[in-house]
C-alpha cells in the first residue's frame, strides 16, 4: 500500500465517528477515550487555526466566572485531560502508576463531549454521527429539563458562560 496525504480533519473525524459508534454500542470505552481524547486535540487546534474559540478557552472562562480567576490555559487543559482519563489512557512514564482508577462510562462520554463541542464549531451539527451523540445525550442526560433550566435563566446568566445547569 503506497503513501497518501491525509488532512488533519480526516483523521479527527475518523477518530471521532470511531469514538462515538463504540460509545454508542457500549463497547470498549478505553478506547473510546483514547480516540476522542486524540480527535479533540485536533480538532481545539483546527478551530484555533480558525480563530474560533474553542473548548478549553470556554472551560477557562467558566472558571474565571466561578472562582474570580482564569487558569492558564495549558495547565487546564492537562486538568481536564486528566480529570476525564484521557491522559492516563494515551501516556506511561516511568513514574505513573500501573492502574487507574476511572469511571469508564462517564470518561468516554465526557472526553466525546468536549471532542464534540470543538467538532461543532467548526463544521455544525449536521453530520450523523454528531446527531446521533447529541440525541444520545438528549435522551439520557435529560434534554427537556436542561433547556427547561436554561429558559429559566435570567439573560444575563445565559451569555456569561457562568452557569452549571443540572443533568437530572
Amino acid at each position: 500500500m503506497s503513501e497518501q496525504k491525509y488532512h488533519k480533519r480526516q483523521v479527527s473525524v475518523e477518530q471521532l465517528k470511531t469514538a462515538i459508534l463504540l460509545f454508542l454500542n457500549g463497547r470498549d470505552l478505553s478506547s473510546v477515550i483514547t480516540l476522542a481524547g486524540a480527535a479533540g486535540a485536533i480538532l481545539e487546534r483546527l478551530v484555533r487555526n480558525e480563530g474560533k474559540r474553542p473548548f478549553i478557552d470556554f472551560a477557562c472562562n467558566v472558571a474565571n466566572a466561578l472562582s474570580g480567576t482564569t487558569p492558564p490555559r495549558a495547565k487546564y487543559n492537562r486538568y481536564i485531560n486528566n480529570r476525564l482519563g484521557i491522559n492516563d489512557h494515551k501516556h506511561m512514564s516511568p513514574n505513573c502508576p500501573e492502574t487507574v482508577e476511572i469511571d469508564l462510562q462517564e470518561s468516554a462520554e465526557n472526553a466525546i463531549t468536549k471532542a464534540v463541542a470543538d467538532y461543532v464549531t467548526l463544521y455544525g451539527q449536521e453530520d450523523d454521527f454528531i446527531k446521533a451523540y447529541l440525541s444520545w445525550t438528549w435522551v439520557y442526560r435529560n434534554g427537556p429539563k436542561i433547556m427547561q433550566d436554561y429558559r429559566n435563566l435570567p439573560a444575563r446568566r445565559k451569555r456569561d458562560g457562568r452557569t452549571k445547569l443540572s443533568a437530572t
